[in-house]
């Protein structure tokens, strides 16, 4: 087994360490018998390991590792939009945009930040995140 030594600021030990407690307290609450301590480092190395399998689950789930091709990530906002009887110039006219670039989103010629995303989805009610996107082979 490997060792290795970190050095951390003493506020984020100060948090490993309350982190650490809670994390006792919560597993002595689950269950009254149970009598282990976890210590900072047993709390920082599952993080790591837990943070590892979270890796590997996505490297198992993604589906650009079955093909070498990249899938290139596509809004389904306009026919979303369509099926609730919101006109694009409305949703500009909601966010302060102008119509065309709505529509450069809506057809799939361009995609947006991350915050326009979630503006444009609040707009249309907050649909199911899974209606609103798709992966397409590039």
């Amino acid at each position: 087994m490997k060792e290795i030594t970190i050095q951390i600021k003493d506020d984020t030990y100060e948090q490993l360490k309350e982190l650490t407690e809670l994390e006792n307290l919560i597993n002595r609450h689950r269950d009254t018998n149970r009598d282990d301590n976890y210590r900072i480092e047993d709390f920082v190395v599952g993080s790591i390991i837990d943070k590892m399998e979270q890796i590997n689950h996505f490297n198992q789930i993604n589906p650009s590792i079955e093909n070498d091709q990249q899938p290139v990530i596509k809004n389904r906002f306009k026919e979303i939009a369509k099926q609730k009887g919101i006109y694009i110039k409305d949703i500009a006219d909601q966010l302060n945009m102008k119509p065309p670039n709505i529509s450069k989103i809506f057809n799939n010629a361009s995609q947006p930040r991350l915050e326009l995303f979630v503006k444009i989805w609040m707009v249309l009610g907050c649909p199911p995140l899974h209606q609103c996107l798709y992966l397409e082979e590039d």
